[in-house]
Order: structure tokens, then sequence, then C-alpha cells
């Protein structure tokens, strides 16, 4: 079901953003703050949690390695995780595939975690007792939150590039099937007895990746904003926001 959902609202707010573009990026600066402040606040308050809640000492490497591959996946992406391209000038068919090669690798690792929290889950609050509120749902809804801009992104960047209809609408549904698949792997991997102890691992590894897109967005937008109190209660909202969906 989580997947569905994934791959589905990954689709459709990609296309809402080729039909209706030009509203989208009246309030892309807007839409991009509000969604990592709730994915920020979702991995303070849930994730990190139950990541150390395994107690295993060396969970920190895995959370600092994530940042820095993060680092190293922009070199291909170009930034596209977080907004936008750091690229000027034309772009070639083999930029344009690295480009996505990296978008994917990105989106195919944040997904190993989505489906392998039921065997493995601890950190569980009270009032997280049926499915809606299980810690699956909580990084599930901390990674769609955080798509469903990159999927705006990328269709901008697509239609800049004056793609063709077929080949943008190609390229949206390879990036919503990214993580998807990177999910059933997980799963499969999580059936082996021997990878059950990489499960808190992948958990640290994926976080410190979104950790590295979600700190950078929230300063950089803060700074270039024309507006920085407008912004600001932005950032609180989405906050407030995360804290209160779980």
């Amino acid at each position: 079901m989580m997947l569905t959902i994934l791959i589905i609202s990954v689709i459709g707010t990609g296309f809402l953003a080729d039909v209706f573009g030009r509203y989208f990026k009246n309030y892309r600066n807007h839409i991009l703050s509000f969604s990592v402040s709730v994915v920020l606040s979702l991995i303070c308050i849930h994730i990190i949690p139950e990541i150390f809640s395994h107690h295993e000492h060396t969970l920190g490497y895995y959370l600092l390695a994530g940042f820095i591959l993060q680092i190293l996946l922009e070199l291909l992406s170009k930034g596209i995780e977080h907004g936008h391209v750091h690229h000027h000038g034309s772009i070639t068919k083999s930029q344009l595939a690295i480009i996505f090669i990296g978008l994917c690798t990105h989106a195919f690792i944040e997904g190993i975690p989505i489906q392998s929290f039921d065997t493995n889950q601890s950190h569980v609050h009270a009032n997280e007792i049926n499915l809606e509120s299980s810690f699956s749902w909580i990084y599930f809804t901390a990674i769609l939150i955080h798509k469903l801009p990159i999927a705006i992104v990328l269709m901008f960047f697509l239609i800049k590039l004056e793609v063709s209809t077929l080949k943008k609408y190609l390229f949206l549904v390879l990036f919503s099937i990214t993580t998807p698949l990177g999910a059933i792997i997980g799963e499969q991997l999580m059936l082996i007895e021997s990878f059950h102890e990489w499960f808190p691992r992948f958990l640290a590894l994926t976080t410190g990746m979104l950790l590295h897109i979600t700190t950078l967005l929230i300063f950089e937008d803060h700074n270039h904003s024309k507006d920085k109190f407008k912004n600001l209660f932005i950032i609180i909202i989405g906050i407030v926001f995360g804290v209160c969906i779980f």
C-alpha cells in the first residue's frame, strides 16, 4: 500500500507541476521550506530516537557517512534533491543521464528501510498502536513529503530542457519507482538473518542523507529569502505540523 501511494503521489505531483507550472513556480520556495521543515521535525522527534534505541555505538558513523554520501551524490545530481540544479549553460543528453542517475541512486538508497521496520520496531510511542501510526508510516511520510517537491523540481527541469512529453513522463515514472524498488530490495534483505543487524545502519545512513538536504535547504532558502520573517513563519509551521501528525 505504501509503495502504491508513493508511486501515484510522485507521478500525480509531477503531472500537476507540468499542467499548472506557473502556479507552482510562484510558491516553489514556500513548498520547499515547508516540506523540509516537516521532514526535519520527523527526523529529530522520531527517526533519530529509533536509530539510537538500538544501542549500537557505531551508528553515529553511519549517520555521518550518509551525510557525506549525499554530498558525493550531488556531484552527479547537481543538487536537484534540494530544489534546484547547480549547472549553468546547456546540458547534453549524457549530462542529463548522469544527473538522473545521481537522483535515482539517492531515491533508491532512501527507500531501503521503508518496509524493514515491522520486524525491527522499538521506538513506538503510546499513541502509535495502529497501522497508520507505526514507525514504518512515520519514515514513509518523511520520504513522501521529501519526494513530492523533488518531483516538481524534476518536471520544471525537464520542461526547461524542452524534453519531449513522452520522455518527461518516462523520467517521472522511472523516478517514482526507484524508491519503491529500494524498499522491496530492503525488505528482501531483512528476511536474511545475517542482515538483521544492518537495519539500524541503513536507517542511520539514509537519515544522514536527509539531514544534509533538510539543513542545507533551510539555511539556503532562509538566507536567500526576500521576506525572512515570512520564510521563518513557514519553517515554524512545518516543524509544528511535523510534531502534530504523529
